[in-house]
């Protein structure tokens, strides 16, 4: 379960379709985390705009208490007559005339107001009542919100009153200019400590969705609060998103196309990475071992006993995706990579392991492979080979030299070491590539194969007609002769009926190449004609 699951998964990276939508998602991925970050730092500048702006408005109440603290400390210091006296009402008047926009203050000891600035001495002390706000700040002062006046001669108008024991002062409405920024609202309020509050000034509603704990994002809006030092003046802020993104609109397209291209980088990049990693070439070097080697064997046949006397040993990939991949693929990089002779060994180590395992005990075979003129090399050869050699008694071992270059100048010393370690060579492919008459009679190799295009060649072509002298030409050697890709009775037949000796062939019509399973059935001695060696073997079966 685990294999297929792998199996699936990987195959997302090699598939075209896979990989399209693999860039898709990449460029959405990347697109939403640079929109993302861009957000993120949209917000941030944002919220550093709103805390700008709250500032600036908190300026005002921020002079506003600077003066008041500079006045208590004024009367604390300066009142210094017998309360509500004219020397004392006198005192009071020259505190009133300073810059600091305050003008009107009490004698007004328990809350109890017995004179002011403005007025000698009252009939009756004025009972301020409860306070609105009790000991706010440092200086534990005392706040009536929104007190009315008309005690004062000030009829209609209202005030806040903050008390320094025993001293009062009038702090009148205050009319604060806030931002005026289309895209922000503020709201100015009165905080107590215990979380009453009051509207002095902006947009209402702000600061109750802040308490409600609204979602503001979720709405496509921004809040925040900012207090000063003494936590009585707050400015409750809210952006609207949607006027921000209008206001900025030159800004938005930019990032959206910042986004867009860093996207598109990203998916470049990505799919080269893929390319690269999940290529056949990186995934056929980076995964080729014993596991992956799938052996078949085509049967060869004795023409004249029709016995099966052995086999060739064909190689097949298996891709991470679990598809078997055929040699043409994978040939070409097996030369360039300079992994010839490494693949040959996982060949023949898995060859081995099956034909000694699976064939019966008493019937010997011979096992031909296919090896590059590179790695010519008996030393090397012999130890690849050794699972074979070791067991000879079961197999006879035939290296078949693909001429896919020329034949190295050692050649000849090279394959009479072979044949003294048990090894025999024949020449493939006999007719293509570098072979030639030169070489046939230049090296002391055991045998010739004749290249499939001689035998699949239509009647009376000109391939066909060459056959015979082929035939003839490796008959007057007196090497052994296999002719492969028979395909038809007619041809097999064809062979048969030549004068010429021709010791082996081999070809689909006789078998297509098999597991060890199918091998070891077809190659059983009985029954013995090909037809039923083929129904045994679970084969098409064609008139033989």
């Amino acid at each position: 379960m685990g294999g297929r699951s792998m199996a699936k998964f990987v195959s997302v990276f090699i598939s075209a379709a896979h990989r399209r939508l693999i860039s898709l998602l990449v460029w959405a991925l990347s697109f939403a985390m640079v929109l993302g970050l861009i957000g993120w730092y949209a917000h941030h500048r944002t919220g550093e705009t709103m805390r700008f702006e709250a500032r600036q408005a908190a300026e005002h109440f921020i002079r506003l208490r600077t003066n008041l603290l500079s006045t208590f400390d004024v009367m604390h210091a300066d009142l210094t007559a017998e309360p509500c006296t004219p020397a004392f009402n006198d005192q009071l008047r020259r505190i009133a005339y300073l810059p600091d926009g305050l003008n009107e203050f009490l004698y007004a000891p328990g809350g109890h107001a017995k004179c002011s600035a403005t007025v000698a001495a009252f009939d009756e002390a004025v009972d301020l009542g409860r306070p609105d706000i009790a000991r706010q700040g440092e200086r534990g002062l005392v706040f009536w919100i929104d007190k009315d006046l008309g005690f004062l001669g000030l009829q209609g108008e209202k005030g806040t009153i903050a008390l320094s024991e025993p001293f009062a002062a009038v702090v009148p409405s205050q009319n604060v200019q806030l931002g005026s920024t289309h895209w922000l609202d503020m709201q100015t309020i009165l905080l107590a400590a215990d979380g009453r509050w009051w509207h002095r000034g902006g947009e209402r509603g702000i600061y109750e969705r802040i308490v409600r704990g609204e979602d503001a994002l979720a709405n496509g809006r921004i809040r925040q609060l900012s207090c000063d030092t003494g936590g009585l003046h707050c400015i409750a802020s809210e952006a609207d998103l949607a006027s921000l993104v209008l206001a900025e609109k030159g800004a938005v397209s930019l990032a959206l196309l910042a986004a867009a291209l860093i996207a598109s980088l990203a998916m470049i990049q990505t799919n080269a990475l893929i390319a690269r990693y999940w290529s056949f070439d990186a995934r056929f070097r980076r995964h080729l071992d014993q596991k992956s080697i799938v052996c078949a064997y085509q049967p060869v046949m004795e023409l004249e006993s029709g016995e099966i006397t052995g086999c060739e040993v064909l190689a097949r990939w298996r891709d991470i995706d679990d598809r078997i991949v055929f040699p043409d693929r994978f040939i070409g990089l097996i030369e360039r990579h300079h992994m010839t002779l490494r693949f040959t060994e996982l060949v023949a180590r898995q060859a081995c392991a099956e034909l000694s395992e699976n064939l019966p005990l008493g019937k010997r075979l011979q096992v031909n492979f296919n090896i590059f003129p590179c790695d010519l090399d008996s030393g090397r050869l012999a130890r690849v080979f050794s699972g074979f050699t070791s067991q000879p008694d079961r197999f006879d071992v035939v290296l078949e030299i693909i001429e896919s270059d020329e034949i190295p100048p050692n050649a000849q010393r090279e394959i009479e070491a072979l044949r003294r370690l048990g090894i025999k060579t024949y020449i493939d492919d006999f007719g293509t590539g570098y072979s030639n008459m030169q070489n046939l009679a230049a090296l002391s190799v055991d045998g010739v194969k004749l290249d499939r295009a001689f035998a699949m060649a239509p009647d009376n072509s000109m391939m066909a007609q060459m056959l015979r002298h082929a035939v003839e030409m490796i008959q007057a050697t007196g090497r052994v002769m296999v002719v492969e890709g028979v395909e038809t009775a007619e041809r097999l037949a064809l062979l048969r009926r030549m004068q010429a000796r021709i010791d082996y062939v081999q070809g689909y019509f006789i078998s297509r190449p098999l597991d060890i399973g199918g091998f070891v059935a077809f190659m059983t001695p009985q029954p013995v004609s090909l037809a039923e060696r083929k129904k045994k073997a679970g084969l098409d079966i064609v008139a033989a």
